[in-house]
C-alpha cells in the first residue's frame, strides 16, 4: 500500500478512535457506562447527538463548539482529542512499522484518556489503567516484534517486567514521598477564621479564610488526618479556647469530644496553625506507568520515569514563578508520564544515544 492511503487509514482510525476517547474521557470519571447509552449525547441538555453533529473535528467546528439542539457549549477538550489522537497515531505509524504499530496505537489511545481525566478530576480510572495492561500483555505476546524478539513468551515475559518494573518503581517513589512530603502546614502570621462545611455529606470542607480544603482531596489514605490548632472554636454550640482538632474521614476527635462528623451541627472559629495531608504521588500513576511498561518493556520504563519527573518539575517551577500554583496544589502526573512514553517511542533510544555520547565526551 502506498505511503500516503496508510497514513490516511492510519489518521481515519485516529479520528473514530479519538471521538471514542473523548467520549470515555467525560463517562470514566463519572461512572457512566460507555455502552449505555450507547450514542453519544450532549452533556448540557442529555439529547442524543444526530450522525451529522457527531463526525470528528468537522462537527465541532461547523457547530462553532455548541450542541446543535440546545446550544449549549461543548467544550474545547472534544476538539483537542480529535486532533490529538490521529496525529500520534500517524506519527507513531511513521516510525514503528506494521503491524506492530497496532500495539503502539492501543497504548496512544489509553495514554490520551488518561492525560485528559487526569488534568480535569486528578485521577486515572482503574478501568482505564487495567484495561491497559491486559492489553498491552495480549498484544505482546501476539506481536512479539514489539520487544524485539520472536517468541511470543519471551516478549510477554518482557512487558510483564516491564509492567512490575514501572510499578515497583514508582510505587516505592509513592511511599517514599508520602514519608518526606506527606503533610503540608498553614501557618498564619495572626488567627484566622475557619468552619466546617457539609459535615453530613459525602465531601465535608474546611474554610480556612475564605479558601475550601475538602476531604475528596485530602483524605486519600484511611489514616489520613487533618489538624487545626484551634486558638477559639465553638462546636455544636460549646466554646472552647486552645484545642487541637483532628478530622478523621468519618470523625471529629479532641481532648474532649469524639464526634461523627455527621453529629456536627456547627464547627467555627479561629486558628493560628493547620496542617493538612497530601500524596507525593497517587496510585493511578503507578497503575499508568505499569500499563505503560507492558508496551514499552523495562527499558522504556527507566526512560519514562525520569522524563515525566523532568518534565514535571519543569512545569511545577515554571508555574510557581508565574504565581499561578502554590506548594499545596497538587500536580496531575499522568500527562508527563504519557509524554515521556510518547517519547520513547517516537526517539527514546536516539535520545539515549545522544545522552551516552555527551557523557562520553564529558568523561573524556
Amino acid at each position: 500500500m502506498p505511503l500516503l492511503a496508510y497514513l490516511t487509514c492510519i489518521a481515519v482510525a485516529g479520528l473514530a478512535l479519538g471521538s471514542f476517547a473523548g467520549c470515555c474521557i467525560y463517562r470514566l470519571p463519572r461512572e457512566i457506562s460507555l455502552w449505555k447509552p450507547a450514542r453519544s449525547f450532549c452533556p448540557r441538555c442529555g439529547a442524543t447527538l444526530r450522525a451529522s453533529d457527531n463526525i470528528p473535528v468537522v462537527s465541532w467546528l461547523l457547530l462553532r463548539g455548541h450542541c446543535g439542539q440546545c446550544g449549549g457549549r461543548i467544550s474545547v477538550r472534544y476538539l483537542l482529542v480529535e486532533l490529538l489522537t490521529p496525529a500520534l497515531f500517524v506519527a507513531f505509524a511513521l516510525r514503528v512499522s506494521w503491524p506492530t504499530v497496532i500495539a503502539d496505537l492501543g497504548l496512544a489511545l489509553v495514554l490520551v484518556i488518561a492525560t485528559f481525566v487526569d488534568l480535569e478530576f486528578l485521577l486515572i480510572p482503574d478501568e482505564l489503567t487495567y484495561s491497559g495492561i491486559v492489553s498491552g500483555l495480549v498484544l505482546s505476546f501476539f506481536l512479539p516484534s514489539l520487544h524485539h524478539v520472536s517468541s511470543g513468551l519471551v516478549s510477554a515475559g518482557l512487558s510483564l517486567a516491564g509492567c512490575l518494573a514501572g510499578g515497583s518503581i514508582l510505587y516505592l517513589v509513592s511511599e517514599g514521598g508520602k514519608l518526606i512530603f506527606g503533610r503540608y502546614k498553614i501557618l498564619p502570621p495572626t488567627p484566622v477564621r475557619f468552619s466546617l462545611e457539609n459535615s453530613s455529606t459525602e465531601n465535608p470542607r474546611i474554610l480556612l479564610d475564605g479558601e475550601p480544603f475538602d476531604w475528596a482531596t485530602h483524605f486519600l489514605r484511611s489514616r489520613d488526618k487533618i489538624l487545626v490548632r484551634a486558638t477559639e472554636v465553638t462546636i455544636n454550640g460549646e466554646k472552647c479556647q486552645n484545642l487541637d482538632l483532628r478530622f478523621f474521614h468519618d470523625r471529629l476527635k479532641t481532648v474532649r469530644h469524639d464526634l461523627l462528623l455527621a453529629e456536627v451541627r456547627e464547627l467555627y472559629g479561629r486558628t493560628n496553625r493547620a496542617e493538612f495531608p497530601r500524596e507525593a504521588m497517587g496510585l493511578g500513576d503507578v497503575k499508568l506507568i505499569a500499563a505503560i511498561g507492558t508496551f514499552v518493556g523495562w527499558q522504556g520504563v527507566l526512560f519514562t520515569i525520569p522524563i515525566a519527573a523532568f518534565l514535571g518539575c519543569l512545569f511545577g517551577v515554571v508555574a510557581i514563578l508565574l504565581r499561578h500554583k502554590n506548594l499545596s496544589v497538587r500536580v496531575p502526573f499522568g500527562p508527563f508520564l504519557s509524554a515521556g512514553a510518547v517519547l520513547w517511542i517516537l526517539c527514546g533510544p536516539e535520545l539515549v544515544g545522544l545522552y551516552e555520547r555527551i557523557i562520553g565526551l564529558t568523561a573524556s
